[in-house]
């Protein structure tokens, strides 16, 4: 699986967006974007890329949840390419919803939907076990201090991720985290639980 991270437009607010490809391009691999972003900015970049001989450049559109900023470009993405996309919830230029457990093939691999409220109840984080990466999308990873108010959804999320072994971190807005991130939720599960947690 080969991750591009694309460059985002600099005058706007947008989140990160992944394009995805097979390892060798192959017919079968799944071309695939995650996150496309406010506006069509990535689109000059995406026809840079070498995405396979014979091949749609991007087959199909995976959100990690239905914020502007991460699903402003679908409609556009969709009409250049005929991309398929995927997201947890209902909106406009979706096609199939996800669910929690399910797998994507994605490029030449697969990535599993883990359901993860927190930033927002539709949000969802996309887990490849064979090299042990995560998309984040806007889940917060790093508490470095108790106090606030969390969900209890929120710690649930941030547990059942702990359960994984994780050794990059794509996020939605940050740069990739590659190094101590057992410890960084360790950290952060500590202070959350130091915090008040709401179950409503």
């Amino acid at each position: 699986m080969k991750v591009i991270h694309l460059q985002k437009n600099p005058r706007i607010y947008t989140c990160n967006s992944y394009l995805i490809l097979g390892d060798w391009n192959r017919i079968e691999d799944v071309n695939t974007i995650i996150d496309p972003g406010t506006d069509t900015h990535i689109l000059a970049e995406i026809e840079r890329v070498a995405t396979g001989c014979g091949k749609v450049a991007v087959e199909q559109i995976i959100l990690t949840h239905n914020h502007f900023d991460h699903a402003g470009a679908i409609i556009d993405l969709k009409k250049r390419f005929g991309a398929k996309v995927f997201a947890y919830v209902e909106t406009a230029g979706v096609d199939e919803l996800l669910y929690n457990g399910a797998f994507l093939k994605v490029g030449d691999d697969y990535l599993e939907v883990l359901h993860a409220p927190g930033h927002s109840s539709d949000s969802v984080c996309l887990y490849c076990r064979s090299n042990q990466s995560l998309f984040s999308g806007d889940m917060q990873l790093r508490v470095r201090t108790p106090g606030g108010v969390y969900t209890q959804e929120y710690l649930d999320s941030l547990l059942m991720l702990y359960g994984r072994p994780i050794q990059t971190v794509y996020s939605g807005h940050d740069e990739p985290l590659t190094a101590n991130i057992r410890e960084i939720l360790t950290e952060t599960i500590r202070n959350v639980r130091k915090s008040a947690v709401t179950t409503g």
